[in-house]
């Protein structure tokens, strides 16, 4: 498709002859398109700022922002136009438009939004002092670019055959590529209010001195640090764990989104949580969404409802206020923010009691662009069906028309925390209940592949890693697994069922408490592990704690990679090798777990 306009000028010589201003747009092959102001044209942008649409006389004229160029216009006139800026709609002078449109992104970005709601100035000021408002400006990617204007239109649409991709079990993934790249960001702020009745805070300077009580003694080496943005400043630390680099809709940042998938998690045996980097260095955030009269979203919360978890440990954490409570516009064209009742912290409590468990981190929350909305307003993870369902079934379907799946394919060099190279092909899979995958959705790697991915940052310590994945099919392959690029171990082939990798055997055959103890020694000992017992495969309308767990399947296994230590400071990363000598093999990367291998003697399994 070719793009439409290069300048919109006012016509100079209409006004004479007409008394009324025209817009003229100058196509690229030449022809001229006069718009009479009288015809009432509303400009609307894009989700994200980078189009432009052009009503009038029941026409659309869509225009790139980057591409307008405004010529003659003069700043006298008084002619109008309706302007149209996430939903709402405003009379403007036409000259008004040269400053209105180079200058609309910033307007629309989160720090505007947030800068206009008067419940959180100190924040704001934070993030002003800190400089990090600069941070959370950012909208679009333009290095990210198609070989032609084909390529594009044939990649991002799902009606393409030619990226109906098979998968295990004879089904086809439905994949298209996102047509622009965008970035989104998340701010979780403590109203002015709740700052000085829970702590006593009035201003900013208050909110220094408590950043400094916070981060000084995690830090200590960084206590002198007064450049406030300096990434170690204890004030930058406090304001940039309050952000995260994705898109964090209230019932979204876990799998509470709607519709029957909380049903298949036992919730008296953990709670619905996520966990996310932050834009503090080297720090991670948990979600969770516990059922009962705990209900709701929280911050850095561990328990089960409102009990302690099966080692005794509970610790509330700050609670999200529900965006229906919030009186509040707390959606931007790059971001969303909410408020939370207490300050969120990387403090001792949340590295040393809330960290210290196991961290299970489902493979589409890996990268913040899985996490990102794109141009038709949803995420990859998550992404609706054609048939405007947020789950679907699969199907054995080539004919990308007739196959209603929409999962999100990636670029190589466009996905953050994942490295490969053009031979390898990645897609996030949409949701559906009938998949054996936690969450109902997984991480596709089509080979040959060779994929190195950046693991989320934790605390000081020694750290066991698994991956949790889905066996049996003969499509599955034979994998190299590499931790910080040093080889672990063997290649593992995993085409055979879990039954034939370790010798597979059910709770119920194995009978009391002690055997199945010594099973899960015996097999976690050759580097395999049961799925989770937390979680159940299916579709239903209510939890049943009858039907089969992910422990209780045979083709669900954990493999366990092996072990590595991290100082809490620097970058560590997994790699997965196809070796062997199928091509078009696959692996389904459904979680990644993380334990302190102090805990693997006890660990609860589930």
């Amino acid at each position: 498709m070719r793009k439409i306009l290069l300048s919109m000028i006012l016509c100079a010589a209409s006004w004479m002859a007409h008394g009324r201003s025209q817009l003229i747009v100058n196509k690229t092959d030449g022809s001229k398109e006069k718009i009479s102001l009288a015809e009432n044209p509303m400009v609307t942008f894009g989700m994200y700022g980078e189009k432009v649409i052009i009503s009038y006389d029941g026409k659309n004229k869509e225009l790139d922002v980057k591409d307008l160029q405004f010529e003659d216009v003069q700043q006298g006139t008084t002619e109008m136009v309706i302007l149209e800026i996430d939903g709402t709609k405003q009379m403007v002078p036409i000259a008004q438009l040269k400053s209105i449109v180079p200058a609309s992104i910033g307007e629309i970005c989160l720090p505007s939004v947030i800068a206009q709601d008067p419940n959180v100035s100190i924040y704001y000021a934070a993030l002003k002092a800190t400089h990090m408002e600069d941070s959370l400006l950012h909208y679009m990617d333009a290095t990210y670019t198609w070989a032609t204007s084909q390529d594009r239109i044939d990649s991002c649409t799902w009606i393409n055959d030619r990226l109906c991709i098979p998968v295990g079990g004879g089904a086809y993934d439905n994949v298209a590529y996102p047509d622009y790249r965008y970035y989104n960001y998340t701010a979780l702020l403590v109203p002015d209010a709740v700052l000085y009745e829970k702590y006593g805070i009035s201003n900013l300077d208050d909110l220094r001195k408590k950043a400094h009580a916070i981060y000084d003694p995690m830090y200590p080496e960084d206590k002198n640090v007064t450049d406030e943005t300096d990434r170690r400043n204890a004030l930058n630390r406090f304001i940039s764990y309050h952000l995260l680099p994705i898109y964090g809709d209230y019932y979204r940042v876990t799998a509470m989104d709607g519709g029957d998938l909380p049903n298949n998690f036992n919730r008296r045996k953990a709670d619905i949580c996520d966990w996310y980097e932050t834009l503090m260095p080297h720090s991670i955030l948990k979600f969770s969404f516990p059922s009962g009269n705990a209900e709701g979203l929280y911050v850095n919360r561990r328990g089960v409802q409102t009990k302690p978890d099966a080692q005794g440990i509970f610790v509330r954490g700050a609670k999200i206020t529900p965006p229906s409570q919030m009186n509040a516009t707390n959606v931007a064209y790059n971001g969303i923010y909410h408020y939370i009742d207490e300050i969120a912290a990387y403090d001792e409590t949340m590295q040393k009691v809330v960290c210290h468990d196991r961290i299970r981190l489902d493979a589409t929350t890996l990268s913040p662009d899985f996490m990102t909305r794109m141009s038709d307003g949803d995420n990859p993870r998550g992404h609706y069906w054609r048939n405007g369902d947020r789950y679907g079934t699969a199907k054995n379907i080539s004919m990308a028309a007739n196959n209603d799946s929409r999962c999100v394919g990636f670029k190589s060099g466009y996905v953050r925390n994942f490295e490969y190279d053009y031979d390898t092909h990645m897609h996030v899979r949409s949701r559906s209940l009938y998949f054996w995958s936690y969450q109902g959705d997984e991480v596709i790697l089509k080979g040959p592949y060779d994929v190195k991915i950046k693991l989320p940052s934790l605390p000081a310590g020694k750290y066991e890693l698994r991956f949790m994945t889905c066996v049996g099919f003969v499509s599955r392959g034979q994998i190299n697994m590499y931790i910080d690029d040093e080889l672990v171990g063997d290649s593992i082939d995993f085409r055979p069922g879990g039954r034939k990798l370790f010798g597979w055997a059910s709770d119920e055959n194995l009978g009391s408490d002690e055997a199945i103890a010594a099973f899960d020694k015996e097999i976690h000992e050759k580097g395999w592990m049961k799925g989770p017992g937390d979680y159940h495969c299916g579709w239903r309308s209510a939890f049943d704690a009858s039907s089969t767990s992910m422990r209780g399947q045979d083709n669900t296994i954990r493999r366990v990679v092996g072990t590595f230590e991290t100082d809490g400071k620097s970058d560590h990363y997994l790699r997965l090798e196809q070796v062997g000598d199928l091509y078009n093999c696959e692996l389904n990367l459904d979680f990644i777990e993380l334990i302190p291998v102090s805990l693997i003697e006890t660990e609860d399994i589930y």
